[in-house]
C-alpha cells in the first residue's frame, strides 16, 4: 500500500484521468465520454462545455455531429454517453431508474395517461426525432391527454429507462431499441474498472456518491478487479500511483455540473473545503468553476450582447488573470457563440 497522497498529487493524477491536461487529453467526443462515462447533460449547453475541456480546438457542431446519445444513466441523471456504454450501464442502473421513474409518474396520478401514448410515443420519434415540446403537439394531434406539468418532467425519463427511446446530443430524441443484454457481474466489474480509470485515484464512498449506489453494491464491484492499487482508503489502477502525472493546467474553465465537480463524495483537493459554497451555493446548482493550477479559484458567467459572447469571471480566491486564462475565456466564447 502507498502512503496516503499529498493534495497537489491527487489533484494531478485526478484531472490526468479526467482527460483535462493537455497530456492526457481525449482525441475526440466519443474518446472524452467514454473516458468519463458520460458528461451530465440536464443542461445541453454545458454538456458540450464539459467536452470542450477534454477535446482539443473542439466545436459544437463536433459535439451534435458525434453520434453520442443522451439517456439516464447513474444517479438518475441524464448523461451524455457513447452509445457503446449504454449495454452495460443499463445492465448497473436501468431497474433502479425504471423503478425510479415508474413511481415518480405514478406519484404524480398519470401512470395510466403515460401507459396509453406510450405505443405513438415510439412511432413518432420512429418516423423523425423530436424535442419534447414537439413530441407533446403531436401526442395530443393523435388524441392523446394532456399530462401534468409535473408528469411531463417525467415522461422522457420514464421512457428511457424503458429502452424505448434515446436522446440526441441537440436535445431531441429518437426511438430505440432496449440494450442488449449483459451479464450483472461483468457490469459491475466494468463499472468499477472505467471509474477508475476516468476518476482514480478513488474510494469506495467516492464511487457510491457519483454512482448512486449502495456502497455494498459499490465494494462488490471493486472487488471484482483483478488487480488495483492502494494509497490509504484510495484506490487506483496499476501503474498510476508509480506514474508522475502531469502538472495542472495553468487555468481551466470547467462547465457547470462537470465530473470533476460531482464524481466524488466531496470535491477536495480541487476546491477547498472553505470554497465550497461557491461552487454548490444551494438549490442543487453547481456554479462553473475557474481551476487555476487545479484549484478552484473563482466562478465564470457568460453574457451575450448581440453576436458577441463575454466570459466574465467571480473570483473567490486571488485574481489570476493570464495569458493561459485569456485564452480559455476566448475559447468558450468561441464554442458558444453563433453559428
Amino acid at each position: 500500500m502507498a502512503a496516503k497522497l499529498d493534495d497537489e498529487r491527487l489533484r494531478r493524477l485526478r484531472l490526468a484521468a479526467q482527460r483535462l491536461t493537455p497530456a492526457t487529453a481525449a482525441a475526440d467526443v466519443a474518446a472524452a465520454a467514454r473516458a468519463v462515462v458520460g458528461v451530465q447533460a440536464q443542461d445541453v449547453r454545458a454538456a458540450g462545455l464539459a467536452l470542450r475541456s477534454r477535446v482539443p480546438s473542439l466545436r459544437r457542431a463536433d459535439v451534435d455531429d458525434s453520434g453520442l446519445v443522451r439517456t439516464w444513466t447513474v444517479r438518475g441523471t441524464v448523461h451524455l454517453i457513447d452509445p457503446s456504454d449504454l449495454p452495460w450501464l443499463q445492465a448497473v442502473v436501468g431497474s433502479r431508474n425504471r423503478a425510479r421513474f415508474d413511481a415518480a409518474m405514478r406519484k404524480r396520478g398519470d401512470h395510466d395517461v403515460a401507459v396509453g401514448m406510450l405505443d405513438d410515443l415510439a412511432a413518432l420519434l420512429g418516423e423523425r426525432p423530436l424535442d419534447r415540446a414537439g413530441l407533446l403537439r403531436e401526442l395530443a394531434a393523435r388524441g392523446h391527454p394532456g399530462l401534468g406539468q409535473r408528469s411531463i418532467n417525467v415522461l422522457m425519463p420514464w421512457a428511457a429507462a424503458q429502452g424505448l427511446i434515446v436522446g440526441l446530443p441537440d436535445g431531441r430524441y429518437r426511438a430505440a431499441q432496449p440494450p442488449a443484454a449483459v451479464d450483472g457481474d461483468l457490469a459491475l466489474a466494468t463499472l468499477a474498472h472505467r471509474y477508475l480509470a476516468g476518476y482514480g485515484p478513488a474510494g469506495a464512498a467516492d464511487l457510491a456518491s457519483w454512482s448512486g449506489l449502495p456502497l455494498i453494491i459499490v465494494r462488490r464491484a471493486l472487488a471484482a478487479l483483478d488487480h488495483t492499487e492502494a494509497a490509504g482508503e484510495l484506490l487506483a489502477l496499476p501503474g498510476t500511483l508509480d506514474a508522475t502525472p502531469p502538472p495542472a493546467p495553468p487555468a481551466l474553465l470547467l462547465a457547470a455540473f462537470d465530473t470533476t465537480m460531482l464524481g466524488y463524495r466531496t470535491r477536495e483537493p480541487l476546491v477547498a473545503t472553505r470554497d465550497d459554497r461557491h461552487i454548490l451555493p444551494g438549490g442543487g446548482m453547481l456554479r462553473p468553476p475557474v481551476l487555476i493550477d487545479g484549484l478552484a479559484a473563482g466562478t465564470w458567467t457568460l453574457t451575450a450582447k448581440g453576436k458577441r459572447r463575454t466570459v466574465t469571471i467571480d473570483w473567490f480566491r486571488r485574481n489570476a488573470e493570464s495569458a493561459e486564462l485569456r485564452a480559455e475565456q476566448v475559447s468558450v466564447e468561441r464554442f458558444l457563440g453563433p453559428g
